[in-house]
């Protein structure tokens, strides 16, 4: 199926790319929260293995609607998941690098 009417792949224009997620929640533009900008989340998970609270990071943007007690999304395992913020610290213990919360559902607590 090659004829004069036919673009060879190289005369095909450039694919633009998809934009994804928010350019403030892409790789390095998103500044942690200056006041307790670690989150401790309880991800709304099946597994029993994973009852246990994961560190985040808090966004600048979201400091005042991060509060304890409130519904949130985050990054787990790959995927958009449900949680709900616990408490705020100064500090983690995990020695790597901390994804970012990806937004807050509800900033009314919804755990007392």
């Amino acid at each position: 199926m090659t004829g004069p009417q036919t673009p060879a792949l190289w005369d095909l224009p450039q694919a633009k790319r998809a934009a994804g997620r928010p350019a403030a929640a892409r790789k390095g533009q998103q500044r942690p929260a200056e006041r307790d900008p670690i989150a401790r989340i309880v991800v709304d998970v099946p597994l029993a293995h994973l009852d246990r609270t994961f560190d985040y990071q808090v966004p600048a943007q979201l400091d005042e609607a991060a509060v304890p007690g409130c519904r949130v999304r985050v990054r787990f395992a790959g995927q958009l998941v449900d949680g709900f913020l616990l408490e705020r610290a100064a500090t983690t213990g995990h020695t790597g690098r901390l994804a970012f919360l990806e937004r807050v559902v509800s900033s009314e607590p919804v755990l007392g």
